[in-house]
């Protein structure tokens, strides 16, 4: 028996494979689907590229080992270039691929099996409207009151289990660009689908920590390690709280489809002009990746 990976609408033939080959069913004993045992990557494709393949692969490489899966990067090379032909057979050249890494079938109840067989699955699916314009002038953010627990094992990690982001985009309609997440502790982590850089007073910009809880995002690790430096901005990872996001003097979200999404209100918080750091950090982004244009 099969069950069906969704299919994104209005699109055509072969725009999913299933370990490089174009398929769209999956096996229902598959763990992916079973208990979410496995990881994905969303990924923006520009210009029949995916200009940050080598930071979503390396992240899927040394992740997978604390789920108990092993995935090398040549698979994983090989099934994305696959997948690009296909969709430049049908003349795709940008938009968004999911690749997802499941544990593959087998196992009785939670036991993996012996030797595991992942599947790595690939899907497209088109942009979505109006990505610059948040860009330019920034989005408005709702606090989720659903906190994020503890799960130092798997903090960091973009596993296919994400109930919590789920429970927590249900509160609100289509007001608000996205939400943001706090842990128990109230401490701020993220929002349900993107980092979160907030610029303090007394200790310059700041990202929480995702050693707890959180996702250890892409854009982030971009952030983190080139970004920060190429503007002479000084960051550090830390603990924010709501006092201090309050009298944040700049902030922004940011994912590798998105990039960089001024942070201008949250409710019930406060509102705030796009700052200078802000803009010289998307002009930074942009003279590495014209695909993110500010």
């Amino acid at each position: 028996m099969s069950s069906v990976v969704n299919r994104p609408e209005d699109t055509a033939k072969a725009l999913i494979t299933i370990n490089g080959v174009e398929a769209d069913l999956l096996p229902v004993g598959d763990r992916g689907t079973a208990y979410g045992h496995g990881l994905f990557e969303t990924m923006l494709f520009s210009d029949a590229v995916v200009p940050l393949w080598q930071r979503h692969s390396s992240r899927l490489v040394a992740d997978a080992p604390v789920l108990g899966l092993s995935i090398s990067q040549i698979s994983l090379d090989d099934n994305l270039a696959k997948f690009i032909d296909l969709l430049g057979q049908q003349s795709q050249s940008s938009g968004i691929i999911k690749l997802t890494v499941t544990a593959g079938s087998g196992g009785r109840g939670y036991a993996s099996p012996a030797n595991l067989a992942p599947q790595i699955i690939c899907q497209f699916s088109p942009l979505p409207d109006r990505l610059e314009q948040p860009r330019r002038e920034g989005v408005a953010l709702t606090q989720c009151q659903y906190p994020l627990p503890a799960n130092p094992v798997l903090a960091g990690i973009k596993h296919l289990n994400r109930l919590d982001q789920i429970l927590a985009r249900a509160e609100w309609a289509d007001e608000y660009a996205d939400g943001l997440m706090y842990s128990q502790a109230g401490l701020l982590i993220e929002t349900t689908c993107a980092n979160i850089f907030v610029k303090t007073g007394d200790n310059g910009w700041i990202t929480p920590k995702v050693d707890q809880a959180g996702v250890r995002g892409v854009m982030r690790g971009l952030l983190l390690q080139e970004l920060f430096a190429k503007t002479g901005l000084p960051v550090s990872e830390g603990e924010i709280s709501r006092q201090q996001l309050a009298t944040a003097s700049e902030l922004f979200i940011c994912s590798s489809i998105r990039g960089l999404l001024p942070v201008t209100e949250i409710n019930d918080l406060g509102h705030w002009a796009i700052g200078a750091d802000t803009k010289m950090l998307q002009s930074a982004l942009f003279d590495l990746y014209d695909c993110y244009p500010c």
